[in-house]
């Protein structure tokens, strides 16, 4: 069998809970703090009331992905979490860009629910990648891949907004999460804690981690979209996705949760109170079809009221030559084409009002 990264992250947590119970001892506190925690992911995705690892959005009574592990304790028969952790060595394994955003909406789930959520994860990994695009045997190197601050950022952003917390913890720091955990169940049963410090401490670390500067620009990102009158919508940030079909219904591609962790973020970073999704590659038959599949991914941005989501039927084009080319642009492999000169074209047009929105 292969030594998973999920299998990784497991055993990694279960260290960490046996060095939980022997400090808890050391502290003469009994012993009744407890770790769910499975060997298959199929009791993961079972929701938190019946035994498993995925909590669900409160507003929307939407579920947001299942976790790794949940320390918890039990008061008057029922488990309620202290610490919930979503684990991934993505960075260790090619994960550079938007493969990381798959786990973000995981461990939002506990945060919004008011537990504490924790993406445990390597912030600086290292990962093997291909030397010029060569397939010749070991033709590869190491790269290092960070932790994406966009995820610490929102993170941040929720920890001042939401009812619980959601942490980063790199995963080469498991003491870190092990002082969370020991003194989050002491703050509980109201014994000598040091809770607000070790948060501070996780904060802090996070804080420096993303810096000073400020959030770079995006080709997908719109600062501005206009309406189909030419008014500026003062109230919404778009963002253009430039997903087709095949990405989010077959196997092979497997978008939709990357999707919904990328619209996760972008509901907590933007400055606006709304997010406008611009599926450019998609038409209205392709959204219909995505409604009636019931994905939960899709189904989530659909229902969330701070998100709407519009497609290529619903833009107006006043180059009839830029539309054609974008239509034409529908079904192309944009890993092996990235289009990434067309798409800022692109940007530039929703920002000048050339292309507006049927609102």
């Amino acid at each position: 069998m292969a030594y998973t990264s999920d299998l990784r992250v497991k055993n990694l947590i279960k260290e960490v809970h046996l060095k939980v119970l022997d400090d808890l001892k050391r502290k003469n506190v009994k012993r009744e703090i407890y770790l769910r925690i499975f060997d298959e992911s199929k009791e993961d995705s079972l929701k938190w009331d019946e035994g498993g690892l995925t909590f669900k959005d409160p507003k929307l009574n939407l579920e947001l992905g299942s976790n790794d592990a949940a320390w918890f304790y039990i008061e008057k028969n029922k488990s309620i979490p202290l610490v919930v952790v979503e684990g991934t060595f993505g960075t260790e394994r090619g994960q550079f860009g938007d493969g990381q955003l798959n786990r973000f909406s995981h461990a939002l789930g506990p945060a919004i629910n008011g537990y504490v959520g924790v993406l445990l994860t390597p912030f600086k990994g290292e990962s093997y990648v291909k030397v010029d695009g060569k397939r010749k045997q070991f033709d590869y190197k190491f790269q290092y891949a960070h932790l994406r601050k966009d995820i610490v950022k929102a993170a941040l952003k929720i920890n001042q907004i939401e009812e619980g917390k959601y942490f980063t913890i790199d995963t080469y720091e498991p003491e870190i999460l092990k002082e969370l955990v020991i003194n989050s169940y002491l703050k509980k049963i109201d014994a000598t804690n040091e809770y607000v410090r070790i948060c501070d401490k996780i904060e802090n670390k996070m804080k420096e981690y993303i810096g000073d500067k400020k959030r770079g620009s995006s080709n997908q990102l719109l600062s501005k979209v206009y309406n189909q009158k030419g008014t500026l919508l003062k109230n919404y940030t778009g963002r253009i996705f430039t997903h087709n079909i095949a990405a989010l219904t077959t196997s092979e591609k497997r978008d939709g949760h990357g999707l919904l962790g990328k619209n996760l973020i972008e509901t907590y970073l933007i400055d606006t109170d709304n997010l406008l999704c611009v599926f450019i590659r998609l038409n209205s038959k392709d959204i219909t079809l995505l409604k009636k599949r019931t994905a939960k991914e899709f189904t989530y941005l659909l229902n969330n009221p701070i998100i709407k989501v519009v497609c290529f039927d619903d833009l107006i084009f006043k180059d009839s030559i830029i539309k054609n080319q974008l239509e034409k642009m529908k079904d192309e492999n944009l890993l092996l084409n990235s289009q990434k000169s067309f798409i800022k074209q692109i940007k530039g047009l929703f920002e000048n009002g050339e292309i507006q929105i049927k609102f």
